[in-house]
């Protein structure tokens, strides 16, 4: 039931009584009549008690009056009523008074039966009650004290520890009242009374008193007032003041607040600092900057910007980012930013081309990031930098990685991919397509006689009439020394292929005047034709190959063409050649190390070190299926060299981790090819010097038909290298018929016995007569004797009792890795050391 309904429902002398207040007032009304009606039900307790005391026929006999026994009732109800609730005891003074009235008839009754006690009954009545309604009235008064003291002290403790400063004065800037924060901020002692105190005894700035009397005249408040004095100084930096009215009755006062705005001043000088430090960061990096908004407007940019595109900062100052790309390239910086405004990334790299303002285009790295603003507003700062000079240099490194670096010509890698495209677009278009596979005569005599730089003039020369002897669409490439390729497309017939391989050959034929020489050169070329000799690149290319070993072996400086007719040992002689002039480049040959052992004590003193061939994907190649061929193209000399080198360095990397000293020996083959070249014995003395060999630890061996091919002039060979103290072994001992005389003259330290007398020593008696005999006339003539090819025990004790020095074959090992020589090597100097030790604990 809501209170309305209730109102309707009091009688109407109630709601008369109650008057227009409406249902608040009922509500109000019936509060007020539910705490009367208990304090009446109180009351009544005590009425009855002072009816039964008033009227004996009611109550027991009693030595207190009736009137006082009433009176101590109702004094009691009320001191518990003013403790339950300081005003419920003023509605009880009503409620006495209308008991009082209610109590009237009945102490009329009583005062007939009281003719005597009457005036003494009354005046105790009324002494007491009014006492009690005093007593009750002092009691509120002193709770209202209490209460007031309460709210003094609160606002007192609130004025006095408030962090701000208070100041209460009147309209004449006297002080009424301050806290200890404006007594310290004013420098006034926290004991001193300011109690009418003027404010400008203590505190004289004339711009508060002048913020102070337009306070009071309008009433409005006045903040941030800037204390500054009569000499300009500011006051209280620290603080910031405002000042206030309020009235006091009939009288207006004036409070100052000081707010101590340290933090704030400290948080702006941080921002200050900070802002500064973004500026010059922002200007003085070292890539450019720019900020711009979602359009893409740019806001500002940094000194790096402007310098790199040449614009200054208000030519800059509200483009648009697209604006400053180049026109060539589209523009995607709206597309990306809206992509990180989305969140679908949170920046974005990009390489672009940018346009300077003298209209030169130039290359930036752009790094897009989102920032927000103050306001919340989304805005982007992009990193630009100048990559102008590195994508340069990838260029340049994109076209040394697919050109010839001498030429300039594309390398093999460009041509297989031309030819690929080439091969593709014949296919699509039903047209020919000719590889012609072109390599120089006579250039090897000539790099060789006149010396590299002269050699790479003739290749430079060689390009260029390469290039003006076929179209601009054909593609002209060299593979690597001499080697060039030529790929015609759209060809023609085979006629027309030929016309161009003899205009090839007529240019290569002319004669060259380069660093004052007139040279002459020739070429040999092979052709392989698409799609008759092979619809793929590698097959096309290694016809043409074979095609063109074919015309170096039929008299050089002609063409041939590609025929399936070809002899197949041919065409693996022409295969080998070409994969062995690679080998060397592509690093497959590697060594193997044969032991040589003294046959008395049983130990290790040296290695033969043996070349092995290890194309890729094929089995090893022993050195009889390509050793004659290297040495019939030339091809052993470079070779002889490797093997030389590789072997010193592989000694004295023994040597250095101390698993040998001179003790171990290291022979090398000396192939003929290498022994007739004029700077035989500079290219041992600078391998000696560059690995650190010593001459002592090398033993170079070369074959007794080698020698005597040429005696006169191998002696002074052979002296030139013994006097740099490197040994000479003599090998094959037996097969050359080489003369005693020379034999004597020559400066062999070592004689090998070839293998072919040591397989039948222990059945034939030929080779048992020639090997003992060969022992000792070395012997006689102070030589050094090795027995090659020793397979077995037999052997052995044949070659031992027979007072040979040294041997090595299969018995003792075959070629082996360095891997495997180093823990032969460190096994004997265990042994050996061990032995050393023994020895003297065996005397």
């Amino acid at each position: 039931m809501n209170r309305t309904a209730r109102w309707l429902m009091l009688p109407p002398s109630t709601r008369q009584r109650i008057g227009n207040g409406g249902p608040a007032a009922a509500s109000a009304t019936r509060s007020s009549r539910i705490r009367r009606r208990r304090t009446r039900r109180l009351i009544g307790k005590i009425g009855q008690g002072a009816r039964s005391s008033l009227f004996p026929w009611s109550a027991p006999p009693s030595t207190a009056t009736p009137g006082e026994h009433a009176l101590d009732r109702l004094r009691i109800a009320l001191q518990d009523a003013d403790q339950a609730h300081p005003h419920m005891a003023l509605a009880h003074i009503g409620d006495c008074r209308d008991y009082l009235r209610e109590l009237i008839p009945g102490i009329d009754a009583a005062g007939a039966r009281l003719h005597e006690g009457w005036p003494d009954f009354l005046n105790s009545l009324l002494t007491r009650a009014f006492r009690d309604v005093a007593t009750i009235i002092d009691s509120h008064i002193a709770a209202d004290r209490r209460l007031l003291d309460r709210y003094r002290n609160y606002s007192e403790h609130i004025f006095s520890y408030t962090p701000n400063g208070l100041l209460v004065m009147d309209a004449q800037c006297r002080m009424r009242a301050a806290n200890p924060v404006i007594r310290r901020i004013f420098g006034m002692s926290s004991d001193d009374d300011v109690e009418g105190i003027p404010l400008n005894s203590v505190f004289n700035v004339p711009a508060l008193y002048s913020a102070a009397k337009e306070v009071i005249s309008t009433g409005l408040p006045h903040q941030g007032i800037n204390l500054v004095d009569e000499n300009g100084r500011e006051r209280c930096g620290h603080y910031q003041f405002g000042l206030s009215r309020f009235d006091n009755g009939d009288e207006h006062l004036l409070l100052l607040v000081a707010h101590d705005i340290s933090k704030v001043l400290e948080a702006k000088t941080a921002l200050a600092d900070s802002e500064e430090r973004f500026r010059l960061s922002f200007h003085q990096a070292a890539v450019g900057l720019v900020h711009f908004d979602a359009e893409g407007r740019i806001l500002r940019s940094n000194r790096k910007l402007q310098q790199v595109l040449g614009y200054d900062a208000y030519e800059m100052q509200g483009m648009n980012l697209c604006e400053l790309a180049d026109p060539a390239e589209h523009c995607d910086h709206d597309h990306m930013t809206r992509r990180i405004l989305a969140g679908e990334i949170q920046d974005y790299v990009a390489e672009k081309r940018y346009v300077r303002k003298d209209g030169e285009s130039i290359w930036g790295q752009v790094t897009v990031s989102s920032m927000r603003e103050g306001s919340g507003e989304a805005h982007f700062i992009a990193a630009i930098e100048d990559i102008t000079e590195r994508k340069a240099a990838e260029c340049r490194m994109r076209h040394l990685a697919n050109h010839d670096l001498l030429t300039g010509l594309p390398n093999r890698g460009l041509m297989m991919d031309r030819l690929a495209t080439a091969i593709h677009q014949a296919k699509r278009s039903r047209q020919t397509l000719a590889v012609l596979f072109i390599d120089l005569d006579r250039f090897k005599t000539i790099n060789d006689s006149l010396g590299h730089d002269v050699g790479d003039q003739v290749i430079i020369e060689v390009a260029r009439r390469l290039q003006d002897s076929v179209r601009a669409g054909d593609t002209v490439a060299r593979l690597g020394g001499d080697e060039f390729v030529v790929v015609l497309v759209n060809a023609g017939q085979q006629q027309n292929v030929a016309a161009v391989a003899d205009k090839i050959l007529n240019a290569i034929c002319e004669p060259m005047l380069l660093s004052g020489h007139e040279l002459f050169l020739g070429g040999s070329i092979g052709i392989s034709m698409y799609d008759r000799d092979g619809a793929d690149c590698i097959t096309l290319l290694k016809n043409a190959d074979t095609a063109m070993y074919q015309a170096k072996q039929s008299g050089k400086r002609r063409y041939t063409f590609y025929v399936n007719e070809m002899s197949k040992d041919a065409l693996r002689f022409l295969r080998m050649e070409a994969a062995l002039r690679r080998a060397l480049e592509r690093r497959e040959f590697y060594l193997v190390y044969q032991p040589q052992v003294n046959i008395a004590s049983g130990h290790i003193i040296g290695f033969e070190a043996l070349i092995r061939w290890q194309p890729p994907g094929e089995a090893v190649v022993s050195p009889d299926k390509f050793i004659a061929l290297a040495e019939e193209t030339g091809l052993i000399v470079p070779i002889g060299e490797w093997v030389l080198e590789t072997a010193c360095r592989q000694l004295v990397s023994w040597q250095q981790e101390g698993l040998c000293a001179g003790d171990i020996k290291m022979s090398v083959n000396l192939s003929a090819a290498q022994f007739r070249q004029a700077d035989m014995v500079e290219t041992v003395k600078r391998v000696l010097a560059l690995s650190g060999c010593p001459a002592s630890c090398l033993v170079l061996e070369i074959t007794e038909s080698v020698i005597m091919d040429s005696p006169e002039s191998t002696v002074g060979i052979l002296n030139a290298l013994s006097e740099r103290g490197v040994r000479l072994a003599m090998d094959d001992f037996g097969t050359g018929y080489s003369s005693l005389s020379y034999l004597k003259r020559f400066p062999i330290h070592t004689l090998k016995i070839d293998r072919s007398f040591i397989r039948d020593i222990s059945v034939d008696c030929d080779d048992a007569e020639i090997v003992k005999a060969v022992i000792a006339m070395a012997h006689a003539m102070n030589r050094n004797i090795v027995a090659e090819g020793v397979e077995d025990r037999v052997q052995l004790d044949f070659l031992r009792n027979h007072g040979c020095d040294q041997a090595q074959g299969y018995y003792f090992g075959k070629g082996i890795s360095h891997q495997e020589a180093a823990l032969l090597l460190s096994r004997q100097r265990l042994l050996m050391t061990a032995a050393a030790h023994a020895a003297p604990c065996a005397t």
